[in-house]
């Protein structure tokens, strides 16, 4: 499955995700900010309200770095920019880092029910675990906030 099928999935499954609410809110702060430290402080609020909404630890956002990259063993999010769609695609590794505990299992499903655990992990196109769904769930997550 190709990251686009993928994305039209998961606005079949996942109607009752309030990630895209969140990032409207974001997305309607950004138009009125020029300057790239408030954009930053712009990208941790939307951090803060994200792993408050699925009940997550904070992980640290760090800029200005050579790569893209989140690191498991500390939770960290680096970022060559504060740009939106990297931060959403490493916030979403975080979400399945965490979804590893069994009692968190379901984590990425969205509300779409416990059954939906595995569909991230499906019809991969990417060796990497996980990099399938983290590139969908950040170009879903634009495209309904977008919408709204």
């Amino acid at each position: 499955m190709n990251i686009q099928d993928r994305v039209k999935l998961y606005k079949k499954l996942y109607t009752a995700s309030e990630a895209p609410t969140a990032v409207r809110k974001y997305m309607d702060k950004m138009n009125t900010i020029n300057d790239e430290l408030d954009a930053l402080e712009a990208l941790r609020e939307l951090d803060t309200e994200l792993s408050d909404l699925y009940q997550v630890s904070i992980p640290v956002i760090t800029v200005w770095v050579r790569d893209d990259n989140y690191v498991q063993a500390t939770g960290e999010i680096y970022l060559t920019e504060p740009d939106l769609e990297s931060f959403l695609h490493q916030f979403r590794h975080h979400l399945q880092n965490i979804e590893r505990k069994y009692e968190r299992r379901g984590l990425t499903a969205e509300g779409a029910g416990r059954e939906y655990w595995r569909i991230p992990y499906q019809d991969c196109i990417y060796r990497m675990y996980g990099e399938d769904d983290s590139r969908a769930w950040a170009q879903f997550v634009i495209e309904v906030a977008q919408e709204k």
